[in-house]
């Protein structure tokens, strides 16, 4: 059939407007710094190809989960797009918040320039930063945004009571993810020997994605499980297994924190003060207008608002003292630090990084230090009530060798470094009792090696009261003498391994 010259004129249009059209749509999207996986962040500088991008004006688009440290974002925008009372919008910003539930997809995103702001763990972060510098992209923490409390826990087998009593056990969880890194921190806090240490690691089962972990442990192939919410409590269903621990006791070890590209924040960085300002208020109002915050945050994430009220139950939404404690406004050495190093450490023996990255240079503090000022009385809160000692069984024991002079109780300066160092550890079970038990050799009258072992409990905990501000009424000072000895008394090797102080953690139920 032969075309007339109309109907070719009128082919040639409809070609020329359509090709126009895709040209412009993606020219318009580049300009506009919305490029795909190929081009750089959406922070005005390099992303992994090195091509520069424009910012996208007051626009921000933070990629999230919908495991509880996006709530307080949520409640001051009024929701995932910006509501008719959001803050961020009273700010000057145009803030979205984008649930992607796989940390996979929600780095893909990031990296492809369809989020520009991170909500990740501490502990994840601390692996993305050598590989992401590797590439030329500079990482930041800039807000803390929730410690878990209960969110995440390990279920074991009911013959399995302390951590210790996990060197046999077969364990399911996901490899170089949080719960992992949950495994290894308690493995390393406990009294287990390196050797043991290795065995239990060279039993961990790995699945691929969480759900399957529990399952593993429902079907009975693994003695333990180490996993989240809404898993962990299916993984205890029908009597199967019982809480070992979660972070509900291990209350300052899995904290969701906010990151971006350095370059980004740098071009950003009056938006990002005021978008930490506007967070906080949202802190505020989910904890003021409990009712009307969960109608927000169930609405956004399509959840029940029992869902939603379950998940605030196990996690403490970070105030501004909360970031000031933990950044290290006020410290040089910051909970931030400790475990961004211990989790760098963890990662480069597993083999998922090359090399570590210093904690320190991995902070953004310009957006705490501006909103400093508004928060000047603004004191650190918790709720755990301690009172009429610990009724649980010990949930790990840590055995540290603080040496006295012969016959005395008092700690010399080696003595105090020993204890700041277990203090750090210490400080990561917030809601536990601690039971300080002093032992000695056998040289000596007993009764005598008991009262001493006994006020030199004693010290150790005056001395974490007094010097790390630890409230008293967690501890119990207890005095074995010579008891419990690990050595052999007969040589002085073995009278060394006995003259011990033992810390033994014991969940506040």
């Amino acid at each position: 059939m032969r075309l007339t010259p109309i109907a070719k004129t009128f082919i040639a249009l409809v070609i020329l407007g359509v090709v126009g059209f895709v040209g412009w749509h993606f020219y318009g999207q580049r300009l506009q710094g919305g490029g795909g996986p190929a081009s750089a962040g959406p922070d005005g500088g390099a992303g992994d190809s090195g091509v520069a991008r424009k910012p996208r004006g007051k626009r921000i688009v933070v990629g999230v989960n919908d495991f509880g440290g996006a709530y307080p974002g949520l409640v001051a925008n009024d929701g995932a797009a910006a509501g008719p009372r959001s803050r961020f919008t009273a700010a000057g910003l145009d803030v979205e918040f984008k649930l992607i539930r796989g940390s996979k997809e929600r780095l893909a995103a990031f990296d492809g320039g369809e989020v520009d702001i991170m909500l990740l763990t501490l502990d994840y972060l601390a692996n993305l930063v050598p590989v992401y510098r590797d590439r030329g992209v500079d990482l930041r923490a800039f807000l803390m945004a929730d410690w878990s409390r209960g969110n995440m826990g390990i279920v074991t087998t009911p013959k399995i009571r302390s951590v210790e009593g996990l060197r046999e056990a077969k364990i399911a969880t996901t490899r170089n993810t949080p719960t992992h890194y949950f495994v290894l921190s308690l493995l390393r806090n406990s009294n287990l020997t390196p050797a043991e240490i290795e065995k239990v690691k060279s039993n961990l089962v790995f699945a691929t994605k969480t759900p399957l972990a529990g399952e593993m442990f429902q079907r009975g192939e693994v003695d333990a499980v180490a996993i989240w919410e809404p898993h962990l409590s299916q993984a205890m269903a029908g009597g199967k297994g019982r809480l070992l621990v979660s972070t509900a006791t291990a209350t300052n070890l899995v904290a969701d924190i906010l990151f971006a590209r350095a370059d980004f924040l740098k071009a950003r960085d009056a938006d990002i003060v005021a978008f930490a300002r506007a967070w906080f208020e949202g802190v505020a109002t989910l904890d003021q207008d409990r009712d009307g915050s969960v109608a927000v945050i169930a609405k956004a994430f399509a959840q029940s608002p029992e869902e939603t009220r379950a998940v605030l139950g196990k996690i403490k939404p970070a105030t501004f003292a909360d970031n000031r404690v933990f950044f290290g406004l006020e410290r040089e050495r910051a909970p931030y630090v400790t475990l961004f190093d211990d989790a760098g450490h963890f990662w480069l023996r597993e083999g998922v990084i090359k090399d570590v990255a210093a904690a320190g240079p991995t902070r953004w503090m310009k957006a705490l230090e501006a909103n400093a000022k508004d928060h000047g009385a603004e004191k650190v809160v918790e709720n755990f009530q301690f009172a009429g000692g610990p009724k649980a069984e010990p949930l790990l024991t840590k055995a540290v060798s603080i040496y006295f002079a012969s016959a005395a109780d008092r700690l010399d300066p080696n003595a105090r470094k020993l204890i700041d160092g277990f203090a750090e550890t210490l400080a990561q079970f917030g809601n536990a009792y601690v039971r300080v038990e002093g032992n000695t050799d056998n040289v000596g009258s007993r009764s005598k090696n008991v009262e001493l072992s006994r006020r030199r409990a004693a010290a150790v905990i005056d001395y974490l009261a007094t010097q790390h501000g630890f409230d008293r009424a967690r501890f119990q000072a207890i005095g074995n003498g010579p008891d419990r000895p690990l050595g052999d008394n007969k040589t002085e090797e073995g009278r060394d391994t006995n003259r011990r102080t033992e810390f033994r953690i014991i969940p506040n139920n």
